[in-house]
């Protein structure tokens, strides 16, 4: 629970995000041992910020089982039972959400604003679009065929396909090169919510990072004055 404590982690957790994001996971996209390592240390970091910031005892016992559920899926995909597709999009998808509240929780307490603060902000941004894309996950695999990929790319209904991330991450910053189209209904209303909060995520993201930054100015004169 260290790991929340010190603004330094945010950037930790940047690093880490774009690591696996932009190199780690196009390398091994297929390979199952990378995502139960990858959804552990995931995991974990889900588990110490929902701690940290909760201390009703039924929300952090909810929030404990949450994890404990998707680490059991993980390993019992891992081990080769079959049929938890739905379920590992589905929790994947929650506690992925979950922890990018977390990370917003630490770069929007209150304090000055620091790098770090940023670069965690950064990396929520990340996270948000790896949560979209196991939404798209999940919704083409309760109803085949939502999105309309190019000829000869082969999606793994339900996982976080190097597809669905590329197409989310197109979607949140609003580029949308047009390869990939969503046809459900789902989909497209999954799109238009993730083109609406990515801009909405910035400009809301810039006006809380400058007021905390005025208000620690304004703070420094009268704590001066008053010595």
């Amino acid at each position: 629970m260290r790991f929340w404590s010190e603004e330094t982690s945010l950037t930790a957790l940047l690093v880490f995000v774009s690591f696996e994001m932009f190199l780690l996971f196009p390398l091994l996209e297929s390979g199952v041992l990378f995502g139960l390592v990858n959804s552990t240390i995931f995991s974990l970091l889900l588990l110490s910020g929902l701690l940290t910031i909760t201390r009703h005892p039924l929300l952090r016992t909810a929030c404990a089982l949450l994890v404990v559920v998707v680490l059991v899926i993980d390993w019992l995909q891992f081990v080769g039972i079959p049929g938890l597709v739905f379920w590992d999009a589905l929790f994947s998808a929650v506690g992925l959400g979950a922890l990018t509240a977390v990370v917003l929780w630490a770069v929007l307490r209150t304090g000055p604003v620091t790098a770090h603060r940023i670069r965690g902000a950064i990396a929520a941004y990340l996270l948000l679009a790896i949560t979209f894309a196991y939404v798209y996950g999940l919704i083409e695999y309760l109803y085949p065929g939502s999105l309309r990929f190019p000829e000869g790319l082969d999606i793994v209904q339900g996982k976080l396909h190097q597809g669905f991330l590329y197409f989310s991450v197109v979607t949140i910053t609003t580029l949308g090169y047009g390869d990939i189209t969503p046809v459900h209904p789902w989909a497209r209303a999954a799109v238009m919510l993730e083109a609406i909060i990515g801009p909405l995520y910035l400009a809301i993201l810039v006006a809380r990072l400058v007021s905390l930054g005025l208000g620690t100015g304004k703070s420094k004169p009268s704590d001066t004055h008053s010595r």
